[in-house]
């Protein structure tokens, strides 16, 4: 089964909760086959220690371990216009003290991320980091790491048992 296949099947399974999700993104993630080939002014070491924060690795990778980094890359290279990319990327900068976060002591950085992350769904939210966060999500539950590590997915939960409609009464919706 293709990953395409598997992601519609899963979100049809799921009651298309992937329909509140950036759509561009989710299809930014089926096509992804490996990082973009510019960098575009990209903050790939920004975006790669926000994601460790978001998903850092545990029994299984970490989401820059599963690429991504360079989904997001890909996202904003191929997905978007100039214009909205430029935009994320202003944001990043913005939100992240124009790169000052990278020399925090990691317990400063996860703080940082910690207070973005509860000011979500709330009137101090913010939106580039929202985005972000999405993108990190999206990315690595699409990756292979993600779907075959991080997830668990059993085709056939439990035996075959053969039931005569008589034991149960009726059918089942």
């Amino acid at each position: 089964m293709d990953r395409r296949k598997f992601l519609s099947e899963m979100a049809v399974f799921m009651g298309c909760s992937v329909l509140s999700l950036d759509l561009k993104a989710v299809d930014a993630a089926l096509s992804f086959s490996g990082p973009a080939s510019s960098e575009s002014g990209f903050h790939m070491g920004l975006v790669s220690r926000v994601a460790d924060i978001i998903i850092p690795e545990t029994d299984t990778p970490s989401a820059s371990q599963a690429g991504v980094p360079g989904y997001i890359n890909f996202y904003l290279s191929d997905f978007l216009s100039k214009h909205k990319a430029s935009e994320f990327i202003s944001g990043l900068s913005a939100t992240f003290a124009q790169g000052e976060f990278l020399s925090f002591e990691a317990a400063q950085q996860v703080r940082v991320v910690q207070a973005l992350d509860d000011a979500l769904n709330t009137e101090a939210e913010n939106p580039t980091y929202k985005k972000l966060k999405e993108l990190i999500v999206i990315g690595y539950y699409t990756s292979r790491v993600g779907a075959t590590q991080a997830l668990r997915y059993d085709p056939i939960p439990g035996p075959y048992k053969e039931m005569k409609l008589a034991e149960v009464g009726r059918t089942w919706l």
